[in-house]
């Protein structure tokens, strides 16, 4: 079978997260990956023992597909060179995406292309089918969340201060899709935290700096800048770029992030642990329409940001903040462990590939 990554080494971290959870696919159905880029290529040799395939042109990849007989294929995102691949009509085609997520991009109508779409739990299932109209439910798929069924350990040396791990997302492609809190909220998120007596890091997402100069990069910048100076005061503060964000968790007692993936999979990993949400278009009522955890922990937006000592409080402290995110991790991910995830999704492979050889 063939997992397929068709872009730039910008976006391979969403390829990056499903390697180890393809590997112990590998151990029962082996997996080849297939990369269109040269430099994704050459990433990719450095991230796993897999065997790769660099089929750069159309025609390079059609003979490819004659020559070998693939029987599915997964799909972490929702390029446009997967339809290259899609064309292909003897293979399964299966999305799974790179994270569960209430952004508008979790929930494309390029959804209704693929075969199967593998998704996290019912709030997922929810999404697609009330946002694309005549979607077929059948396609669906509920696994949880394989890339995050792993041992992750502290990265951080100990502390005795509470940490709290700020990882805003990036600025997506549009403004449609654009949900970071940097440039809105990000310099006053980090000033307060530095007042707090906490010990803060600060993980901006990889494509921050990607997207060249910008609102958001200008703030990426500033945020850099009052840290390096707190920690000139002996703050002891971190700028985290290189750690896996998964590790970073144990180390933290709180997240703070946007509507993203980021704050779902602290949700599913630490659900003991405090969660804040941020709101960068300062709408509540879309907030509530469109994101339940959002919704359900209030939001932090231009109009709450000075009530950030008290979120953090209720998040760290708080009874009914405890209450709701458990009811919100059954929300997302029901009621499987985390553990169980790559179990539930290798099944569905084999599933998948059983129904398309039935006669």
């Amino acid at each position: 079978m063939v997992a397929y990554f068709g872009d730039a080494p910008d976006r391979i971290y969403q390829l990056r997260q499903w390697l180890p959870v393809l590997e112990r696919l590998n151990d029962q159905r082996r997996v080849v990956v297939v990369l269109r880029n040269e430099r994704s290529f050459a990433t990719a040799k450095t991230l796993t023992a897999l065997p790769l395939v660099l089929a750069v042109s159309q025609p390079d990849l059609i003979d490819l597909y004659t020559a070998q007989e693939y029987r599915l294929a997964i799909y972490v995102n929702n390029s446009m060179r997967n339809f290259q691949s899609m064309a292909e009509p003897s293979i399964v085609h299966v999305h799974v995406d790179h994270g569960e997520s209430d952004k508008t991009s979790s929930v494309s109508n390029q959804l209704k292309a693929y075969d199967k779409v593998f998704v996290a739990g019912p709030a997922a299932e929810e999404r697609c089918v009330r946002t694309l109209w005549g979607f077929d439910r059948s396609k669906l798929v509920t696994i949880g969340r394989p890339p995050l069924d792993g041992d992750f350990s502290s990265v951080l040396p100990q502390d005795s201060r509470a940490t709290v791990l700020y990882a805003p997302t990036w600025q997506g492609e549009n403004e449609a899709n654009n949900f970071t809190s940097v440039d809105v909220l990000g310099q006053q998120i980090i000033e307060a935290l530095l007042e707090s007596g906490m010990r803060v890091v600060y993980r901006p997402h990889p494509r921050v700096a990607a997207m060249g100069e910008s609102a958001v990069l200008e703030a990426d910048n500033m945020i850099r800048s009052m840290i390096s100076s707190a920690n000139a005061d002996g703050g002891s503060h971190f700028i985290s770029t290189d750690e896996s964000i998964l590790d970073l968790f144990e180390d933290a007692d709180a997240l703070i992030a946007d509507v993203s993936s980021v704050s779902l999979d602290f949700l599913c990993l630490h659900t003991d642990k405090g969660l804040i949400v941020t709101d960068r278009h300062n709408d509540r009522v879309r907030m509530e329409s469109t994101s339940p955890v959002g919704s359900a922990l209030g939001a932090l937006s231009l109009e709450t940001i000075h009530q950030l000592p008290e979120f953090l409080d209720e998040a760290l402290n708080g009874e009914f903040a405890l209450e709701t995110r458990q009811e919100l991790k059954r929300l997302y991910f029901g009621d499987q462990d985390a553990s169980a995830a790559t179990e539930l999704f290798i099944a569905a492979v084999h599933d998948a590939i059983r129904e398309r050889e039935e006669p």
